[in-house]
């Protein structure tokens, strides 16, 4: 990447609105401001002006803000113009300053990359500036914001703090054995990585906290065909979005709908009803299912209280032994209206939480989100709460377990320059969550998927 060419490009979405902004970075902002504007700028300070075109002729007005190098966002000097949202006017100023030397637009994220590359952001930041763009939820942009501001990165920065300094001691204690008391080198070193394993768990365990925040609880509403899974979906939606027909084997492909309760996002995934079929495009929508419900959070089985207790203990038996150990099963009744008992499977009773609904009649439905609010019991609603990726919650994952094996080994052979190598491993890992050391392919990537203008 060529960071000494000056990029433009608009900021603000596409289409007509009250005010347009563009954005300008490089070492060649200071020369457009002349040439558009035709007078030098006060950093940091919002002027109103005329915008020209390169002949001198009238483009438009508005405001424009210098940002000097290297207290801009992206350490280099920074120019924003603020006009109106006509994006016929913003292409004619656009056009007009990429006729001047060294100007070319903008990649994606490229503004997100220099603040990068020139450390006024780590990428824990760019991902969090990235997640609170499209936070779905009001929990997910306050945790964002958490993470932008630095609180992870602070986090990760402590545990890279305390594996360097044990690194320090372990190599000292390696290469000057006849100067170095050993043994004070090395004292207490297991409770020292021991401490550090205790540091990373609790991060981790807020990291899967705000993971789900980004990514929102996954509900698989699944069951046999015509026991109202689409039926349900809807009801719970308020809105048609599965079609529903008195025909078993009516939704085929996945439904993917999104609903927001108490701060938390909820994807709830429609599937096909799970039976033996002859049809092909049926079979395609059943190992869609299958695929799917090993991934989710959640299971929601829902069942056909109209028949017998025998017949449900039998599908729900069946459907038990699909699914993963640590996904919470949700046994949902429905069509509670055709009959007077309530169904009771005494050998799940204790096991699993069991809701009774008729989705005709919406009787049970707000018992049901009432529920599904007390999901977020398990989010921590304190401040301290920040915003994870995926990525990051393997990081730490495969940083514990190594650290874990390391000092089994160390406390079991006492190999000294086998734990100096799984330390600095483990600390070349975590430096990976915020981007110390990091192939500049996955770079390139990451920020390729950000907006234009960001």
């Amino acid at each position: 990447m060529n960071i000494s060419d000056t990029i433009i490009a608009p900021a603000t979405a596409g289409g007509k609105a009250g005010i347009g902004i563009i954005r300008i970075s490089g070492g060649d902002v200071r020369n457009i401001i002349k040439k558009i504007l035709k007078i030098s700028l006060r950093e940091r300070y919002a002027h109103f002006f005329t915008f020209f075109d390169l002949n001198g002729k009238i483009v438009d007005n508005g405001i424009a803000i210098f940002f000097a190098s290297p207290r801009s966002f992206t350490g280099e000097d920074m120019l924003e113009l603020q006009g109106h949202g006509n994006p016929l006017i913003l292409d004619m100023l656009i056009k007009n300053i990429l006729l001047i030397n060294n100007v070319r637009l903008a990649r994606p994220g490229e503004f997100s990359e220099r603040a990068f590359l020139n450390e006024k952001i780590d990428l824990i930041q760019a991902e969090a500036t990235m997640d609170l763009i499209h936070a779905q939820s009001k929990l997910a942009i306050q945790a964002s914001l958490k993470s932008l501001q630095g609180f992870f990165s602070q986090c990760i920065n402590k545990i890279f703090q305390r594996l360097n300094s044990i690194y320090s001691n372990i190599e000292a204690a390696i290469n000057f054995p006849e100067d170095i008391n050993d043994n004070i080198l090395l004292k207490n070193i297991d409770n020292k990585i021991y401490d550090v394993i205790s540091l990373i768990k609790k991060v981790k365990k807020k990291a899967v906290q705000g993971n789900l925040l980004r990514e929102g609880i996954k509900i698989v509403i699944t069951g046999t065909p015509n026991v109202g899974k689409s039926s349900l979906l809807n009801r719970l939606l308020n809105k048609n979005v599965a079609i529903v027909t008195n025909l078993a084997g009516t939704t085929r492909d996945l439904i993917r709908s999104y609903i927001n309760i108490k701060g938390l996002t909820f994807e709830l995934i429609d599937t096909a009803g799970l039976c033996d079929s002859n049809n092909v495009i049926e079979k395609i929508g059943i190992k869609l299912a299958k695929d799917v419900i090993k991934k989710s959070n959640h299971v929601f089985l829902v069942l056909d209280s109209s028949k017998k207790d025998e017949f449900n203990e039998l599908i729900i038996k069946n459907y038990i032994k699909k699914l993963n150990k640590n996904q919470i099963i949700t046994l949902i009744f429905n069509k509670i209206d055709l009959t007077k008992k309530k169904s009771c499977i005494t050998r799940y009773k204790n096991k699993y939480t069991s809701i009774y609904v008729s989705v005709k009649s919406g009787l049970g439905i707000d018992l049901l989100r009432k529920y599904m609010r007390s999901f977020s019991r398990s989010i921590d609603s304190s401040e301290n709460l920040f915003l994870a990726r995926r990525r990051h919650l393997q990081i730490l994952t495969k940083t514990l377990k190594l650290l874990e094996d390391g000092l089994k080994n160390w406390i079991d052979f006492q190999t000294i320059e086998l734990l100096s190598d799984t330390i600095k491993l483990a600390n070349t890992l975590i430096s990976e969550i915020s981007g110390k050391f990091i192939n500049q392919d996955i770079l390139e990537k990451f920020f390729s998927e950000f907006c234009i203008g960001k």
